[in-house]
């Protein structure tokens, strides 16, 4: 198993990590919404067990 940290996370400002993790996402969840705002992409859908999300994903950051 793989484990995220939030120091792995480079593409989005704190306070946009911290807005999914207030949301209910998980850290897993929110480094494949990094990994794609880092891809330059405009949406995301997530799929879990539990839920289907889609997000317009902002800018990146740096």
């Amino acid at each position: 198993m793989t484990t995220v940290a939030k120091d792995d996370i480079r593409h989005m400002k704190p306070s946009q990590r911290n807005k999914y993790r207030r949301q209910g996402f998980s850290w897993s969840e929110i480094k494949k919404i990094d990994r794609a705002i880092g891809r330059g992409e405009t949406t995301i859908t997530i799929k879990s067990a539990t839920r289907e999300v889609t997000i317009d994903l902002p800018p990146k950051w740096r």
